[in-house]
């Protein structure tokens, strides 16, 4: 896969464009775009199923809260309640804009594991 291309979707997911804005501003076919987004959900469910397991909802920030969230490095992520508390609530929609953007961070950060 064409890492420019991941973090360019990437990117723009990160601050709730969708994907049929994300295909005509990258000039590649929505077909694409839906592609690589859904190898990070194949990739990351099992992480985010174990990470939110049993979670309690208390808090779902809001949109520009999230967009100021994501931009702290994964590790930060991961560990933020509010975060959690949005994985857990929104981990089974695949159409969530700001599921994606913590998709592809988790997917980056789980492959630098590997290495």
């Amino acid at each position: 896969m064409n890492k420019k291309l991941e973090e360019a979707v990437a990117g723009l997911r990160c601050v709730n464009k969708p994907v049929k804005q994300i295909a005509k501003t990258l000039s590649v076919r929505k077909d694409d775009v839906e592609k690589i987004i859904k190898d990070w959900i194949i990739e990351t469910d099992p992480f985010l199923d174990k990470l939110v397991r049993e979670r309690k909802v208390r808090n779902i920030p809001d949109t520009k809260r999230m967009i100021s969230l994501l931009k702290d490095n994964t590790e930060t992520i991961i560990k933020n309640p509010e975060i959690l508390d949005y994985i857990a609530k929104k981990r089974n929609d695949h159409h969530d804009r700001f599921m994606d953007c913590i998709r592809y961070k988790i997917k980056i950060y789980l492959d630098e594991k590997k290495e």
